[in-house]
């Protein structure tokens, strides 16, 4: 006795299920189901069958003997592969929890499996049901729910309860609504909640949708450009419409979109590829990057753009039950695992998403110049400008193996105990309705981890922090020298990576005898470390004594520090990410000067032009004057980031620039790199700093301290989004000064 069943979909690691969206009946075989020559009686008592029996038959595809298909028992390995003439014969084993089943697969079909209950007599014969391009972009795409197994089959979580709960967690949950995305994209700032604040920032109060409802409008801050006003030039400018005006004449309704939808709102119902991130709306927008348009990518194709646009090969069911006109679609769900055969699910085998692959489709991103009328230097960046390039940086690591992909960090093996990814499979229900059994490795958490998920966080875990100090007692006054030692030890890509604005920002202090020490020499954090205003000593900004005149004073307050640096005439020969890791560029054309650091000096007053600080500070003409914050001697993690620029210490990021040479800019506005101290995989960087130690001071104390701030505290402040720091590296040392 064999036959075939429906239900619940299996286990696949990575394969969110879903239930009822134009799926199959599931009432037993069709035209393009398993069939058999044999028994097919389902009724009666089931017969005891041997430890191991054998089981003979045919692929096809329902015309034809059907060549490189996989077949194998479900819940084992894959064993066989069908030559020209679609035949096998294989081996199953009661060894293998649940009921015996023998299921073939092949790329682009449908998985199929039967179920055995007792000894075949005739060969079986699996028809498989190819999923045809094109894409259908009617699909209507399914809800994931919200991790609740009350939902019905209309939702994943029905049966797939932990990894849609999981999901909800995480970043590709939010990747439309992300208010970060958002703000960028129509060019706005959260920091102004009135026409006087918002025109105190130099912005525009106009009327813009709400994001997720356009057919409401708001009054909204327009600020620092943004990816509509932009790149469409007959929006958004003075006396015209701002871009998102539900209102918006026709003549200057946006036409250029940047790509952002491409891989924010990947799941827009229609076509696929180049539409307005405001499209985003009910599930596009709440859930993101979700199961049912996760589980629809059946190929990826890195030499195309990123995200649906090209790289990521959408395929949306269109075959049907019938010829009847209101016939439902067969469903098809692409996924790792050859033995899925679930027919209410249509599972379709697809290895990539074992690989990097997958994450690479948004991932890996080269864009030619967005803005109108901006080019690229075709020698510098001949293949587009890597704005994110993680794939590659894991490429290109001694991380690209098989069995360590993007997914072994990041979606790490469940931890709580599940035996398939259906939430209730026992070894006891195991079958094609239930799932098949698998082990903890391949069940794989859906969070998605980012670097501050996880305890330990995944940046902790690949980080490490060396402070080698120095106490120098010749000639003169001592002095100490700290080396600090970046480690990028367990990370598979550099860090940081991904988004641009990320930056490790690494602060190192020496104070003893109750006061700070001055660092006279090595290396400062710059510009990307944040400033509230900078400026050039005999270009911006003359001295008298403790007073500076300068235009910019006006931007600071009682207790806030200023840090003035100085060009040194030498670059950091960092090691490099990507263009910048080649050994044949000089260390000015990695494009990092070094400053070293001049002084430091509380404000006591700012008004009129002048800023007063609270002791004098040794100027020269061509010093670089930062007005920043400061510093406590102990940064907690997840305290709001400070404007550190111009401190002992460094910065390690991907610096864009603008086609007027505007420096950290979003990657849609870039034309260039002109810097990467990222740290690569397995490498490290090394920083030094020296302190004069005060007049009789016997004791003291330097410490590092290494700081994950995903987005610049300038960027921040504009556009009033909460920024913190992340303490992801600590080290100190006592000092004994003799």
């Amino acid at each position: 006795m064999f036959g075939v069943a429906s239900g619940c979909d299996d286990g696949q690691s990575g394969t969110g299920g879903q239930g009822g969206f134009g799926g199959s009946t599931g009432t037993g075989a069709t035209s393009w189901s398993t069939t058999s020559t044999g028994p097919t009686s389902s009724t009666g008592s089931v017969p005891t069958l041997p430890e191991v029996f054998t089981v003979t038959g045919l692929v096809t595809d329902g015309n034809a003997p059907l060549e490189g298909a996989i077949v194998m028992q479900a819940g084992g390995e894959p064993t066989f592969v069908t030559g020209p003439d679609g035949t096998f014969s294989i081996e199953l084993t009661q060894a293998i929890p649940g009921t015996p089943t023998v299921v073939a697969a092949k790329e682009r079909f449908r998985t199929r499996g039967v179920e055995f209950f007792s000894l075949p007599t005739e060969d079986v014969v699996i028809e498989l049901l190819e999923a045809k391009p094109p894409d259908n972009g009617g699909y209507p795409y399914g809800e994931p729910g919200t991790g609740d197994a009350e939902h019905s089959t209309q939702y994943c979580d029905h049966c797939h309860t932990l990894f849609v709960a999981q999901f909800g967690t995480s970043a590709h949950e939010k990747s439309a609504k992300d208010p970060l995305v958002q703000d960028v994209y129509a060019g706005v700032s959260r920091a102004a909640s009135n026409e006087a604040m918002c025109t105190q920032l130099g912005g525009v109060w106009q009327t813009g949708l709400v994001p997720g409802v356009p057919t409401d409008a708001v009054q909204k801050c327009y600020v620092g450009g943004g990816v509509l006003p932009d790149l469409n030039p007959q929006c958004g400018a003075p006396g015209n419409a701002a871009c998102d005006d539900p209102a918006i004449s026709s003549a200057e309704t946006p036409t250029s979109f940047g790509g952002c939808a491409d891989c924010h709102a990947p799941a827009l119902p229609g076509k696929t590829g180049g539409r307005n991130l405001h499209d985003a709306v009910g599930l596009a927008y709440d859930s993101g990057n979700h199961c049912d348009f996760c589980h629809h990518i059946a190929d990826v194709d890195l030499t195309k753009p990123a995200g649906v646009a090209g790289a990521l090969i959408v395929q949306r069911p269109h075959e049907k039950q019938s010829d009847e006109p209101n016939a439902k679609t067969i469903q098809v769900m692409y996924g790792p695992l050859p033995d899925v055969p679930n027919e209410f699910m249509g599972g379709s085998y697809q290895p990539k998403y074992l690989s990097s692959e997958l994450c690479g489709g948004c991932h890996e991103q080269r864009q030619s110049a967005l803005l109108p009328s901006a080019n690229l230097d075709p020698a510098r960046w001949p293949n587009g400008l890597p704005v994110h390039d993680t794939f590659s940086e894991w490429q290109a690591s001694g991380f690209n193996q098989p069995q360590t992909p993007c997914q072994f960090c990041h979606m790490p093996p469940d931890d709580t105990g599940l035996q398939s990814s259906v939430d209730v499979t026992t070894g006891d229900n195991a079958s094609i309705a239930w799932g098949f059994l698998r082990p903890p490795e391949r069940i794989r958490q859906h969070t998605f981890r980012g670097p501050l998920a996880g305890t330990p966080r995944l940046i902790d875990q690949a980080i490490n922090l060396v402070l080698t100090p120095t106490v120098n007692t010749g000639a003169g006054e001592p002095t100490v020298t700290a080396t600090v030692t970046v480690q990028n030890l367990l990370a598979g890509h550099a860090v940081p990576t991904g988004e641009p604005m990320r930056t490790l920002v690494l602060v190192v202090r020496a104070e003893g005898c109750n006061q700070q020490w001055n660092a006279i020499d090595g290396y400062t954090i710059f510009d990307r470390g944040g400033f509230s205003a900078s400026g050039v000593i005999g270009t911006d900004i003359t001295v008298n004594g403790t007073t500076l005149t300068w235009s910019a004073a006006g931007v600071a307050a009682p207790m806030m520090r200023v840090r003035v640096v100085r060009p040194s005439a030498q670059f950091d020969d960092y090691e490099g990410v990507g263009f910048f890791a080649n050994p044949a560029l000089l260390p000015d054309q990695k494009g990092l000067p070094i400053y070293t650091p001049v002084g430091e000096a509380n404000v006591v007053s700012a008004s009129n032009g002048s800023l007063v600080l609270d002791s004098v500070i040794a100027f020269a003409p061509g010093d670089i004057v930062y007005i920043g914050d400061n510093i406590p001697a102990a940064p907690s993690d997840g305290s709001p980031s400070l404007a550190l620029a111009g401190a002992s210490g460094y910065a390690f990021a991907k610096v864009l620039a603008s086609p007027t040479g505007e420096r950290n800019v979003h990657h849609y506005k870039a034309v260039d790199i002109v810097s990467d101290n990222r740290i690569p995989p397995q490498k490290s960087a090394e920083t030094v700093h020296t302190f004069a130690v005060p007049a009789g001071c016997t004791q003291g104390k330097i410490t590092a301290t290494l700081l994950y701030r995903p987005v610049p505290v300038d960027m921040a402040r504009l556009r009033g989004w909460e920024a913190d720091d992340w303490v992801v590296g600590n080290a100190s040392e006592n000092l004994n000064i003799n």
